[in-house]
């Protein structure tokens, strides 16, 4: 099926492991021109080369930490002189920063949750907006989280702000469809690296030595435990490609009449 995409210009922040990895070379797949966001050099230019291979259509890796306002500017600013135009935006970048009950956590700690899942695609959005508008076109994918939805013990901050990414997908198609733009989320299930050793960057919570994971289940093992659902298939979570997948969709041309909604890839575990 034609998607519509080749050579179309795709932003995926958080691009260099894991989700953004497998969205990444969803968007190679169609032919897309992507740009990989990400704070990890050496595992960004890995995925990188994996998108050319893939067939992308143009691929620029970005050094930012969207954290940082100024870095979030110059990176839409190098895929604009690059690109010469922003079709799709994929605000991935995300996740948690401790697992600890609310009643032992920290205003510092909310504080980087909100910024890392909520505030960064606020940021990123408000960036590219006035570009898609001028063009009187646009995608606009994020994304989301189970938590954010039902919400998950130990990691309340995190499902408070991914919910907070749910509402903020619903407002803002309502603002912006009349300028010919979309906004979706695609909403996972602990989706896990299809190989911790290659698809992580050193950012990341699944890194199998310094990821946020694997020094929980150091201390909280038991506790982490809580947070698995039941899932309806013969898996308990969504490979990165599906997740791909589906953002590929929201994107692409037999989406355009799509708006406001949030895809939980969840394999029933919601039911």
């Amino acid at each position: 099926m034609d998607t519509g995409l080749s050579g179309k210009s795709v932003i995926v922040t958080g691009g260099n492991a894991n989700i953004g990895r497998g969205i990444v070379l969803a968007f190679a797949a169609e032919g897309a021109k992507v740009a990989i966001v990400g704070r990890d050099a050496a595992q960004g230019l890995r995925v990188a080369k994996e998108a050319r291979e893939q067939g992308a259509g143009d691929v620029l890796w970005v050094q930012a930490d969207l954290l940082q306002r100024p870095q979030a500017e110059r990176m839409v600013a190098q895929v604009l002189e690059r690109f010469g135009g922003i079709d799709v935006l994929v605000n991935n970048v995300g996740g948690n920063v401790d697992f600890a009950p609310f009643a032992e956590s920290d205003e510092a700690q909310w504080e980087k949750e909100i910024a890392l899942n909520l505030t960064t695609t606020l940021r990123c959005t408000r960036l590219v907006l006035p570009h898609m508008i001028a063009r009187k076109a646009g995608r606009i994918v994020n994304i989301g989280s189970t938590a954010g939805l039902v919400g998950d013990p130990l990691i309340a901050a995190y499902s408070a702000a991914k919910g907070g990414v749910h509402t903020f997908t619903k407002v803002l198609a309502k603002e912006v469809g009349q300028h010919g733009i979309t906004v979706n989320a695609v909403s996972p299930t602990g989706t896990h690296p299809d190989d911790p050793a290659r698809d992580t960057s050193t950012g990341s919570r699944y890194h199998p030595t310094e990821g946020l994971i694997s020094k929980a289940l150091a201390t909280r093992a038991e506790q982490l435990m809580t947070l698995q659902r039941r899932s309806y298939m013969e898996r308990s979570s969504a490979t990165t490609a599906e997740v791909g997948a589906a953002a590929v969709f929201f994107a692409s041309k037999h989406s355009g009449f799509t708006t406001g909604q949030v895809l939980y890839i969840e394999g029933g575990c919601l039911l």
